[in-house]
């Protein structure tokens, strides 16, 4: 059984939060493409998401808060991951930082550093901040290359099937964009991963804003 909620509803937002608390897994709109996730913490939940994505356990997964301070103790917030988040967050930009503790590795979600992200809407960084760890794995609602979704139309015609919840946020205007991902696990020295929605030279220029 599948269940099913609506950004609209505040008391609905916050039974689909409940359900993450206790392990399911869930499809949410963002402000790029409808995502699929579950507690990044939940160990088999995350392996649960890996086995419906039929994603290779060595792609580790990105993981969106619902604000700055939910990652002060999961991640090192750099001078340039700062500067950036100052500039692009909440918005279509992806960090991949290091840990703030090798504890606090992840068996499947992620290693010593992992991609965050303060997405650019508002139902699902409500539904985020309502769940115990306020944090939501990020991937897109699609099987292993195949192309993202921008309506739940195309969810009832994808083969994507082992979902426990869908979070309805209407047809999402950003189709097929992606987040841009800047990799600032070795301070000082970013790296462009993939370029999307924000360029890699409004970042740079943006950085040498205060260099």
């Amino acid at each position: 059984m599948v269940f099913y909620f609506s950004c609209n509803n505040s008391e609905e937002i916050k039974d689909c939060a409940d359900l993450v608390d206790a392990g399911s897994i869930i499809v949410y709109p963002t402000d790029t493409v409808y995502g699929i996730g579950c507690d990044p913490l939940n160990d088999d939940s995350v392996l649960r998401l890996f086995k419906i994505k039929n994603r290779p356990l060595i792609k580790r997964l990105p993981i969106l808060a619902s604000s700055v301070e939910s990652l002060a103790n999961l991640v090192k917030i750099t001078k340039e991951a700062n500067i950036l988040i100052n500039h692009f967050w909440p918005g279509q930009l992806t960090l991949i930082l290091k840990l703030n503790n090798d504890s606090l590795r992840s068996k499947y979600a992620f290693d010593n550093t992992v991609a965050v992200r303060v997405p650019d809407n508002l139902c699902i960084t409500n539904l985020i901040q309502l769940t115990r760890n306020k944090l939501l794995v990020g991937t897109s609602a699609n099987l292993s290359n195949h192309s993202p979704f921008s309506s739940l139309e195309d969810l009832k015609t994808s083969n994507l099937k082992g979902y426990d919840a869908v979070i309805d946020g209407g047809r999402l205007n950003s189709l097929l964009s992606v987040s841009t991902i800047v990799d600032l696990g070795d301070t000082g020295n970013p790296k462009i991963i993939r370029e999307g929605m924000v360029s890699k030279e409004r970042i740079f220029e943006v950085l040498r804003e205060y260099y």
